[in-house]
């Protein structure tokens, strides 16, 4: 408990400090002080939490956790471009909420060895791309709440920490672009490594996950052949994220927790 609590607050004050650093640069050597000290401790936490008793261990909270850890590297590198810090902070602020599940006494679905490189390739692009489209649906909300100001023509409130619609929207579609690519590298590396795909009830993610790709595969085909923007590309963003939640999370929730059976 207090470990979670320890790092909800350092990835809270990243957050808050890294968005104040865009008007006061000042402030950058504490919020990157602030990053890097969230991501060294997340990092021991999750070396500890997926290790139980020797054994290795990725249940649902390990999942959200390392969710959360990749969400605390993305938005370092995205934080670099002071223009956008506000979804670096949005991000760090999505890590504190993921990385309070982080408990290195907890015990998930406990597997008989440490995996091998192909499965640990594997968990890397899955959680690498859920990282990325969740970046990409966090800049799609963004999008959305700008042109509803300019819509209602309200701008005179608007902050000045957030970037342009038109940046922001070329900024959703390189997050789309490269989680896309992820997300197929998982797909294959699942499909070519991992063994008795049905015996490991993995049917439900691997459906749900095909779907997602299906999703952002046409979202990225109307955007190049077809210029999609504005409403049309925020829904299938919004759309595909969800799908990918519920093949991650979902189904490992219903697994787990309700049906007492563990993917592996």
């Amino acid at each position: 408990m207090i470990l979670a609590i320890t790092l909800f607050l350092l990835y809270s004050a990243s957050a808050w400090v890294m968005l104040r650093s865009v008007s006061k640069p000042r402030l950058e050597p504490i919020a990157w002080a602030l990053s890097l000290a969230s991501i060294v401790a997340h990092s021991d936490a999750i070396v500890h939490m997926i290790r139980v008793n020797g054994s290795f261990a990725i249940g649902l909270l390990e999942a959200i956790s390392l969710l959360a850890w990749t969400l605390g590297v993305l938005a370092c590198f995205i934080s670099i471009e002071r223009q956008y810090r506000v979804l670096g902070a949005l991000l760090f602020a999505s890590a504190a909420i993921g990385a309070a599940a982080t408990d290195a006494g907890h015990g998930g679905s406990v597997e008989a060895q440490v995996p091998g490189w192909e499965l640990t390739a594997h968990i890397l692009l899955a959680m690498g791309a859920a990282a990325l489209l969740f970046a990409a649906a966090v800049t799609a909300l963004l999008v959305v709440f700008l042109d509803r100001r300019l819509r209602s023509r309200r701008l005179a409130n608007l902050p000045s920490v957030i970037p342009p619609l038109d940046v922001l929207e070329k900024v959703m579609f390189r997050l789309i672009g490269t989680g896309f690519i992820l997300l197929t590298l998982a797909l294959l590396t699942g499909f070519v490594f991992v063994t008795n795909l049905f015996a490991q009830n993995l049917t439900q993610k691997t459906l749900l996950s095909l779907i997602a790709w299906t999703i952002f595969g046409v979202l990225l085909i109307g955007r190049v052949r077809f210029g999609w923007r504005g409403r049309s590309a925020t829904g299938w963003t919004l759309s595909g994220f969800g799908v990918l939640a519920l093949a991650y999370f979902g189904a490992k929730f219903v697994l787990e927790d309700l049906l007492g059976r563990h993917w592996g």
